[in-house]
């Protein structure tokens, strides 16, 4: 069975205009003049089962960040840079403005939305949030629905999910439940603390499930007194005899849908820590109707994005696998590209990535050609699939989901010879994915502080990106994790253990994309001769070549073209081995020293 489909979206745009009626139809018995849809469900996930899928229903937006607005007579599809031209393929614009940018979005709600009431869902949304919502506009009201209007209109909505739990070994994990729940404890100031993040939850108690795809989590939550037993919110169907027992002294399973009313019982007389950010409006309120709310960030956040020995040690075996994957599946790229289409392209990395152990792919594969490359979370489907053409740039951003680690690359390649301009640009990306590579930093770092370097080659040409620079990434988890990231917005310090990604880029619409991507460890650093404060640094955890046939080597310094050099001889050094002859021959060439070619 393939990890990934290639089935186009069906939903028509009378279709969706029949559906945004019958909700629109709804708002004077419910007493509201509009509706907030937003993309996350009720566990404030990014990537959703299909019964969850609300946004993508009402809109055809199949993107994993986005809300939209309906009133009576107009509706607002706000999303981020990285899905600009997706949504504009996907949102009909003749019932949605759509918008990308935030200050185009605070403008619009500025100007619609004085004195409306809009309704809301405190299910799907964050106190946080609808805090923000409600400063939108002046005299802006919102109303908390007993029932979510979608799913009164959604008449086929597929059933929610039951993939079953596994067990995730100790080998991998590195800590036990019962020492992952010391460790939460010892990290609590308050009587209780509920844990809504369903990734927390797989991570704290060791398992792994199929609720969502591609991402082998299980949907659930957790609520944690300071002694005696958790209890865990979850489907009990989906949980086995032998993950009950070892859950013995540690935690008891109430059904999720008692979740809302038991945790009030939970809270009775305590005071319980959540995080207003994670944890939707009605579990705070939940909370709140007999104990006393404490609004924190989730102290589980940072214990999982640091990650343990073991942790690392599997992350570092899954991307040697997934380096083997690569560099055979780049080595037959090489010699095939032109005439193949997306689809051919992506359907055979997924190929070598099952040779190597893949249980699944991370994500959908973004398999770009030509113009494609510059939509950038680009998802082919066989209504958009198109052929490689002689000398087409092709943006490739994939991962896999192996037992022991999680991984996600990007590799930018051109079927035949690149123009002259775009080596110019894939060197200035180039210069910015090493500058962050190499970069050595004072403990307490944040993101934010590091992300112009990745960007300092493109401005001084007058170009730039519109998406964060590097995301948090788990260990056989979610490809997207906090709270860690590189990015303007992030003022999270980076810790040794924590992995982020390493990913500048750059998209010409029309035209093509460029990006560049690997996984980097935080580690502690040497400190140089003669200095005084403690260093972090990256260490670079993919493996595979980046094409220097693409470079223009009189743009780099030699510093980065050391850095070229030493990395090119660590993926050689770690991969060739393991590799036949044919395969090691093409490795040997692609990671040649700058200066011999």
């Amino acid at each position: 069975m393939a990890y990934q489909t290639f089935d186009p979206p069906t939903v028509e745009t009378a279709d969706i205009a029949a559906r945004i009626a019958r909700l629109r139809a709804q708002f004077g018995g419910l007493k509201i003049d509009g509706l907030v849809i937003p993309h996350e469900d009720a566990y404030q996930s990014e990537y959703l089962p299909p019964s969850e899928e609300r946004l993508a229903y009402a809109t055809g937006f199949t993107g994993s960040a986005g809300r939209a607005i309906v009133l009576e007579d107009r509706a607002l599809f706000i999303t981020d840079g990285r899905y600009t031209l997706q949504s504009e393929r996907q949102v009909p614009g003749d019932i949605f403005h759509r918008v990308s940018q935030p200050d185009e979005a605070a403008a619009w709600m500025k100007a619609n939305l004085k004195g409306l009431t809009l309704g809301v869902d405190p299910r799907l949304h964050s106190r946080a949030d609808l805090d923000r919502l409600k400063g939108r506009a002046e005299n802006l009201s919102l109303a908390y629905l007993d029932a979510n209007p979608v799913d009164l209109v959604w008449n086929d909505r597929p059933a929610p999910p039951r993939g079953r739990v596994v067990a995730h070994p100790l080998a991998v994990a590195g800590r036990s439940a019962a020492d992952k729940l010391a460790d939460v404890r010892a990290a609590m100031t308050t009587d209780a603390l509920l844990v809504a993040s369903s990734d927390a939850v797989s991570w704290i108690f060791n398992w792994r499930g199929a609720d969502v795809v591609h991402t082998p989590l299980v949907l659930s939550r957790v609520f944690i007194p300071r002694e005696g037993l958790a209890t865990i919110f979850v489907d009990p169907g989906k949980v086995g005899d032998d993950l009950v027992a070892a859950l013995d002294g540690l935690a008891v399973l109430s059904p999720a849908d008692t979740f809302l009313a038991a945790l009030a019982e939970l809270s009775q007389g305590k005071r319980v820590a959540a995080d207003p950010d994670r944890t939707p409006e009605a579990a705070l309120a939940a909370i709140e109707k007999r104990g006393t709310l404490v609004t924190v960030t989730d102290p589980t956040l940072k214990l999982k994005a640091v990650k343990n020995a073991a942790e690392i040690a599997g992350m570092r075996a899954a991307h040697h696998r997934d380096g083997l994957a690569m560099v055979r599946f780049l080595a037959w790229l090489d010699r095939n590209a032109v005439g193949l289409t997306e689809i051919d392209i992506v359907e055979r990395l997924e190929a070598y990535r099952r040779d190597v152990g893949a249980v699944d792919v991370s994500f959908d594969t973004i398999c770009g050609s030509g113009p494609h490359g510059a939509i950038v979370h680009y998802r082919v489907d066989r209504s958009t699939d198109r052929t490689v053409g002689a000398d087409e740039p092709i943006l490739i951003d994939s991962g896999a989901q192996y037992p022991d680690g999680t991984t996600d690359i990007t590799r930018t390649i051109v079927a035949g010879t690149p123009s002259a301009d775009f080596r110019v640009q894939f060197t200035r990306v180039l210069k910015g994915h090493i500058a962050i590579a190499m970069q050595r930093f004072p403990e307490g770092t944040m993101g934010s502080e590091l992300d112009p370097l990745a960007r300092a080659a493109l401005w001084r040409a007058g170009y730039d990106f519109q998406h964060g620079t590097g995301h948090g990434v788990g260990a056989y988890l979610a490809v997207h994790e906090g709270p860690q990231a590189i990015s303007k917005r992030s003022r999270e310090p980076l810790l040794p253990g924590m992995i982020v990604s390493n990913e500048p880029g750059v998209y010409r619409t029309g035209a093509y994309g460029i990006r560049i991507e690997a996984l980097c460890l935080v580690r502690e650093a040497r400190v140089p001769p003669g200095g005084e404060q403690a260093m972090l640094s990256f260490e670079t955890l993919t493996l595979a070549p980046i094409d220097t046939r693409l470079v223009e080597p009189l743009l780099l310094s030699a510093v980065e073209i050391g850095w070229l050099d030493a990395y090119h001889a660590r993926v050689h050094g770690a991969l060739a081995g393991d590799l036949d002859a044919d395969e090691r021959a093409w490795l040997e060439e692609r990671t040649r020293p700058i200066a011999s070619l």
